[in-house]
């Protein structure tokens, strides 16, 4: 949990006990009209990140100590997320996410950075991926947390994607003129960041970054947005899947996300309308120790 765990999630409608609420954000009509058009040549692809706090591969260990049902239930919500590509967060080993996706359906990678918090993915084996080195400059400061970065091959396109858990408690407030520790400590990791993604435009690569960026986009002050969205190399352009969205996990606590899916004007010729989707928790699980963030996903249809 890097308590920025409390973070975006906001109010919407209660579901019966034991019913999952998968929240669409544009009506569905939108969401059949992006099928209907679908290419034949088009693969389709989901993407989501999780960040599932503090998960350790044995139960009763760590801040977030589970028990063997709590680990079932988030195998369960894992097979309902039913995505092929997952940005992770706060995880300890590969063997702790192994207790939550399937190692007989996905392969999975996490950054090098010694900790019971690290970066990483969980890819279905059926995508191609190539390991990048992690994106160690993040850790600015010593003690942050790296970027993993892999690319996939999906419809004939290579795809870069970097998952990020960036520096905590700087949800709001400028990031330029930084007023608190927290903030400079964010501060510093744009430029590593928003290197990144330069070099990926430059290269022409389209690109993903998922994962908790610790700050709300969306708040009336927030500048850390611009300063990666700047129209640098020439003709970049940013977006994000939860962008005027808000945010229903822990019952609408926080209602703005700081768990983004962000990519570039290559990606977005190819992400399906109204196919976002925030994952929240059943009412019934409210006693368990799942994760403070629910996961978040949006389809890909990848054409050449």
């Amino acid at each position: 949990m890097n308590h920025d765990s409390r973070n975006a999630r906001s109010e919407g409608l209660r579901a019966p006990p034991g019913a999952i609420r998968l929240m669409a954000v544009v009506p569905a009509v939108f969401l059949l009209v992006g099928v209907a058009t679908i290419g034949a040549t088009a693969e389709s692809i989901t993407m989501a990140t999780w960040n599932i706090e503090h998960l350790r591969d044995m139960e009763g260990e760590g801040r977030a100590a589970r028990t063997e049902n709590d680990y079932r239930r988030l195998r369960h919500y894992a097979r309902l997320l039913d995505a092929d590509v997952i940005a992770v967060q706060e995880v300890e080993n590969p063997e702790a996410l192994q207790r939550v996706f399937d190692p007989a359906r996905y392969i999975m990678f996490l950054s090098d950075r010694h900790h019971a918090q690290r970066t990483g993915f969980a890819i279905r084996k059926s995508i191609p991926t190539k390991r990048h080195p992690d994106l160690e400059a993040l850790n600015t400061s010593g003690g942050l947390r790296h970027g993993v970065d892999v690319e996939i091959t999906v419809g004939g396109q290579v795809i870069r994607l970097l998952s990020v858990h960036l520096k905590a408690f700087c949800f709001e407030g400028s990031v330029v003129a930084p007023a608190k520790k927290d903030c400079d400590k964010l501060a510093r990791q744009i430029p590593v960041l928003e290197k990144w993604i330069d070099d990926r435009a430059a290269e022409q690569t389209p690109f993903v970054v998922l994962g908790d960026f610790n700050r709300r986009f969306d708040a009336s002050d927030d500048d850390f947005w611009a300063e990666i969205d700047d129209g640098e190399p020439k003709g970049l352009a940013l977006f994000r899947t939860t962008e005027g969205n808000r945010a229903n996990c822990n019952r609408g606590k926080y209602p703005l996300f700081i768990d983004h899916i962000v990519y570039d004007r290559l990606v977005s010729r190819w992400v399906v309308p109204g196919s976002f989707r925030e994952l929240v928790y059943s009412d019934s699980d409210s006693h368990r120790t799942l994760s403070d963030h629910c996961p978040i996903s949006v389809k890909l249809d990848v054409k050449q």
